[in-house]
């Protein structure tokens, strides 16, 4: 293969076997085929181009077995024996983190409080199924519920630090409020399509957020490990300022199911293979007709500004969505689903189910400099009843906010557990706890001194 394939223009005259002219992408600005040809420039074009025909090789193997095992492609798991042995790799689904009736009664709640304060809103307008809400009692509860405290600790085991310096704890979480979902049954006014949250263009942007996916650029994807934290606290996911971005550092988005949901009833879709997945959202853009390609300044599916990155078929077809992004498992009330921060996922168009849809956002964020900052507007928000800096934005129009209810959840006798009150910068990490790694006792002293402040 001649190194000259770097020179090859993009739909230029590129055809496909039916004579027409292959989609292209939209141009960013000018700078970003600068930006291309920076991150690529000590690798050498045959070596990335090899590493690319194999990545698709793998893929396509891996579309075939994901759509041959639908939902046994997802691992799932007492949470018994998580206790005791440790989550598996990958997104995973956690059975009864938390007793049927505890999580059918916050929901029961959740009703009453949407159905006694209708000014509350939620999106779509028209027939809410995300509330505007982040401090019913039922939220903070289980946000500082013990169990669900353990299980955010457990799946962040799946991550590793290399260097023990570093100021990162993944034995502590810090908060992130987030809202919930009641989707009815028959609902097909939501929709959410096939995305990976926590930036778009940064990915490639950003130096310290580039630097996690450095073997993918170098032609050795196999070497790529999605799992190691060191450079993830780091990352800038917000370049842009922009108030569609999320403010902390999500390594495992999840949430706790309130509701008995199955496929095909309003619930989540995941791409689960990781590793392949990542590499190729990541080379993609280099190589939009098949040859390694620096010239354009095309990024598809990442816009500057957005807080959301989209593949999609057009432009991502290797993925082949349609066959490797599948249901997750039907759920019970008190089931937790946890999936990398990476992972590419989407909800149903539909809800063809007979009850609710219903799930409380609950993500697993690791105590590090880049969520202390975070921690102190939640604790303010908190104290405020108010909603978080990031959903602020939603509040426009004539939604009332709960620090008018007299009602709202924003007190501390709701918090259940240290650990919880710990979580939200209402008490001090413990620096001297024993067996602390120097990162650890660094950032629970980080924590605490700026907590008191």
């Amino acid at each position: 293969m001649a190194s000259t394939a770097s020179t090859t223009l993009v739909g230029s005259s590129a055809m496909n076997p039916t004579g027409l002219e292959k989609p292209k992408p939209p141009n960013l600005d000018e700078r970003f085929a600068r930006l291309k040809a920076d991150i690529v420039k000590d690798t050498d074009p045959v070596v990335l181009q090899a590493s690319y025909e194999r990545l698709k090789e793998e893929l396509a193997a891996e579309v075939r077995r994901v759509d041959d095992l639908q939902q046994a492609a997802i691992p799932e798991i007492q949470w018994a024996d998580v206790l005791a042995n440790g989550p598996p790799r990958g997104c995973v689904l956690f059975r009864g983190v938390v007793p049927e009736e505890q999580a059918l009664q916050w929901k029961q709640e959740l009703k009453d409080y949407t159905s006694k304060h209708r000014a509350v809103g939620g999106r779509p307008l028209s027939n809410p199924t995300f509330w505007l809400l982040y401090w019913t009692r039922p939220q903070v509860q289980a946000r500082s519920h013990p169990e669900i405290l353990k299980a955010m600790k457990a799946v962040m085991k799946l991550w590793h630090v290399d260097d023990i310096s570093l100021p990162i704890d993944m034995e502590s979480q810090v908060i992130y409020a987030d809202r919930f979902r009641i989707r009815r049954a028959g609902d097909k006014e939501y929709s959410l399509k096939a995305h990976l949250d926590s930036s778009a263009i940064e990915r490639w942007e950003d130096p310290k957020y580039r630097s996690g996916y450095e073997a993918i650029f170098k032609g050795e994807w196999e070497k790529f490990d999605p799992w190691t934290m060191d450079c993830r606290p780091e990352a800038v996911t917000d370049l842009y300022q922009q108030q569609s971005s999320c403010s902390a550092f999500r390594a495992m988005q999840g949430w706790l199911s309130m509701s008995h949901c199955g496929p095909g009833e309003g619930t989540l879709r995941v791409l689960p293979s990781l590793k392949l997945t990542m590499a190729y959202i990541m080379l993609r853009p280099f190589f939009l007709d098949e040859a390694l390609d620096v010239s354009q300044p095309t990024f598809p599916g990442a816009v500057p500004g957005k807080g959301q990155f989209f593949p999609t078929p057009k432009f991502h077809p290797h993925l082949e969505q349609s066959r490797s992004i599948i249901s997750v498992p039907k759920v019970r009330p008190g089931d937790y689903m946890f999936w990398h921060c990476d992972l590419v996922h989407e909800v149903e168009d539909a809800h063809n189910g007979i009850e609710d849809s219903s799930v409380f956002y609950n993500a697993s964020i690791p105590l590090c400099p880049y969520n202390i900052d975070n921690t102190k507007r939640m604790r303010q928000s908190f104290r405020d009843a108010v909603p978080p800096q990031d959903f602020y934005r939603d509040m426009g129009g004539p939604f009332e906010m709960e620090c008018e209810h007299d009602d709202h959840g924003a007190r501390e006798e709701n918090i259940l557990s240290q650990e919880g009150r710990r979580a939200l910068g209402l008490a001090p990490f413990d620096a001297e706890e024993a067996g602390l790694s120097e990162g650890q006792k660094k950032v629970r002293e980080i924590a605490n001194q700026a907590m008191r402040q």
